[in-house]
């Protein structure tokens, strides 16, 4: 098989690299560090929108109770 089948392309230089590879043999770049960068992004998307919808259901659930403890005391 050629190279080019069975290899990557380095994030950083789009140069064909082995896929186990560690760092670029191109551009010596360090590819565990891109991996790592995209994972956290992905963990800051994911712990932002938790944080959303925690606080759009707290706003709901306050809501609620305001409304039972104002309509109740008519």
């Amino acid at each position: 098989m050629s190279l080019a089948k069975t290899a990557g392309a380095c994030p950083f230089c789009k140069e064909p690299i082995h896929p186990q590879a560690v760092k670029c043999k191109h551009c010596q770049s360090d590819l565990n560090a891109a991996t790592k960068s995209k994972s956290s992004r992905f963990t800051q998307y994911l712990t932002f929108r938790n944080g959303f919808l925690t606080g759009v259901i707290f706003s709901i659930v306050m809501a609620i109770l305001l409304y039972v403890q104002f309509s109740g005391s008519k």
